[in-house]
């Protein structure tokens, strides 16, 4: 942003409190338009300092809150013909230091919240003192119906994140308190206000000790809403009730949520199809949501449920409002294990780095216990209980699909018929200690490095550009994925980053000479997949045995996470693909990208 004279900060705070009154019909955009407005005057007035001032407040206030991102929370609000609003990047030190000399003075505690905000994000060093400023003004914005969705609802996720960012306690203590006691009121012009909360709540992990009384306090909502024939809202409440009760194990009271979101699809297709004016396509749609419904009750229980019998009346009415619609056509749980060391320990090894160059450097510098190492564990576990190895194992996915069989093992570990038992308990083995790696060493020395420095996707692509291992032409989408780890968005990232694994390990064996591709009889060449690719005779010498095991362990192995294959097949859900694995896999390759820098730099 084009630098320009600026007024004292005493003038600019006197201004400011003067014109910028609650309430706020739209939000940010709102005190935007009243800097803008107040600007215009100042101009004219020939007060040109102070119209430049506002023009400030007016850029960072124009600026949309995306308060799931960490690295880039604000936004351009407008795009439009190759330009745009203002972004945080914008900026400069002297504007900064601006808007850091005016922030005591000012009062609104929208304003005040907002500066501080773009002050922890871009001021480096960082200062506690901003995000704190920011957390506490963002607590005192009201939680109201009115003005949820301008803005007040993402300033509470923002607060949330930026506590968790610090680890703020208190202010994670006072965000739930004002939640809970939000809860509480009664909200007779909004319908949804108690379920927007409960979200944020959810969503966020909050409250985790009364997140029962509140998957309850949304089915008796539901049920409210259902026996007066709001049946939208009903089953909007029933989706996170139900939601909620499955986290926790509580089969029944979900049953009774499914059971009742299917009634009101099939109520409100009754009321289309019998309306004073009536229509089957509409009512056909909500029997098609409701035979759905209905097909999630588990099978063992329908005929119990009654859900057998309401699957064929369904049928039926579909069958019936379909023909009408032509006529309406126009043309096991472990004991816990203590991690809090290794989680301190993970931060300091990050933290008060001078370069966020330096931190990854740490950061990826976390050991991995060798392949023989693992191995040597794993046969001294079968040493100690061996009739667990005297049997065979299956191990199915949680479909219920059989993924692997492991064979029995002799009495010999050392033959040749008990290695493919020994590697698989190797996996396993490895399986395990990654969960440990992720939980106290990747994930709290991440959220460190966030805590101290912004990562962007640009300064991931350049990484990515200037390593020796990423495929020319592939920076931007190893980039993508990475970058994606940092957003903490990892779901995203492994779908991202199976493909060009699978590349990379591809060019790096083509480099060597080796063939990565097969020729049917028909003469038409195919390009072997990941699994072939590790198997390959060449692949230990080319890759390292270490190297080798672990991606094995994590892309191919069926036993394992076999990420790959979940990937290619559309397997992973929502919740599995932000799994251990995919976290672990992540940082795998950021590893190998960041380390391929420091081994150039120093052959």
């Amino acid at each position: 942003m084009e630098s320009k004279a600026l007024c004292l900060p005493e003038e600019f705070v006197t201004k400011s409190n003067e014109i910028v009154k609650p309430p706020y019909k739209h939000g940010y955009y709102s005190i935007y338009s009243i800097y803008k407005e107040q600007s215009k005057l100042e101009r004219e007035s020939q007060n040109e300092a102070l119209a430049n001032a506002l023009d400030l407040a007016a850029a960072i206030c124009s600026m949309m809150l995306k308060p799931d991102s960490t690295n880039e929370p604000f936004q351009p609000f407008m795009r439009l013909g190759g330009k745009r609003s203002a972004v945080a990047d914008d900026f400069n030190t002297e504007q900064l230091s601006f808007i850091e000399n005016v922030l005591a003075g000012i009062e609104d505690h929208f304003v005040k919240a907002r500066f501080a905000d773009l002050l922890w994000l871009c001021v480096n060093p960082k200062k506690v003192s901003h995000v704190r400023t920011a957390i506490e003004n963002y607590l005192t914005l009201p939680i109201h119906p009115d003005t949820w969705h301008s803005d007040i609802g993402n300033c509470w996720k923002r607060c949330i994140r930026l506590a968790r960012q610090i680890r703020d306690t208190d202010s994670i203590e006072n965000i739930e308190n004002a939640l809970l006691s939000a809860l509480q009121n009664e909200y007779p012009d909004s319908s949804f206000m108690h379920l927007w909360i409960a979200e944020i709540i959810d969503s966020n992990g909050l409250c985790r000790d009364q997140i029962e009384s509140l998957a309850e306090l949304l089915f008796d909502k539901a049920k409210d809403f259902h026996r007066n024939q709001g049946y939208r809202e009903a089953r909007d409440y029933l989706s996170l009730s139900e939601r909620i009760f499955k986290s926790l194990g509580n089969e029944e009271s979900r049953l009774d949520c499914l059971l009742i979101a299917a009634d009101c699809f099939e109520l409100e297709g009754d009321s289309r199809a019998g309306s004073n004016i009536p229509s089957q396509m509409v009512a056909n749609s909500f029997y098609e949501n409701a035979l759905q419904a209905y097909r999630r009750i588990p099978v063992a229980r329908r005929d119990e449920l009654g859900v057998t019998d309401k699957l064929k009346s369904i049928r039926d009415k579909i069958t019936k409002a379909g023909s009408g619609s032509l006529s309406e056509m126009g043309l096991l749980k472990s004991p816990g294990i203590d991690i809090s060391e290794l989680v301190i320990g993970a931060r300091k090894h990050v933290e008060n780095k001078q370069t966020l160059e330096l931190a990854l450097l740490c950061f990826t510098g976390f050991s991995v216990q060798e392949y023989q190492v693992l191995r040597q564990r794993t046969v001294k576990s079968i040493h100690k209980f061996p009739l667990s190895n005297l049997f065979a194992g299956t191990h199915m996915a949680g479909d219920g699909r059989v993924i692997a069989k492991t064979p029995a093992m002799n009495f010999d570990i050392d033959s040749h018929e008990s290695e493919k038992s020994i590697f698989n308990k190797v996996v396993q083995t490895f399986h395990q200690d990654m969960q440990l790696t992720v939980e106290g060493q990747i994930i709290p020395a991440l959220n460190q490095i966030l805590s101290e420095f912004r990562v962007t996707k640009e300064y991931l692509r350049l990484i990515c550009y200037h390593s020796p291992i990423v495929p020319e032409g592939r920076e931007y989408l190893m980039a993508s994925a990475l970058w994606s780890g940092f957003e903490h968005d990892f779901g995203n990232g492994i779908h991202l980053l199976a493909p060009q694994v699978e590349h990379l390990v591809r060019m790096i064996l083509k480099s060597e000479g080796v063939h990565t591709s097969n020729i049917d009889r028909e003469g038409i060449e195919n390009e072997n997949g990941l699994t072939t690719l590790l198997n390959n005779e060449r692949a230990e010498e080319i890759l390292g045995e270490d190297l080798l095991f672990e991606l094995k362990a994590v892309f191919t192995e069926s036993v394992g996470p076999n990420l790959r294959n979940e990937v290619a097949h559309g397997l992973l859900s929502d919740r599995s693909s932000s799994s251990v694995a995919s976290v672990y896999s992540w940082w795998m390759i950021l590893r190998l990208v960041v380390r391929s820098l420091y081994s150039a730099e120093k052959e």
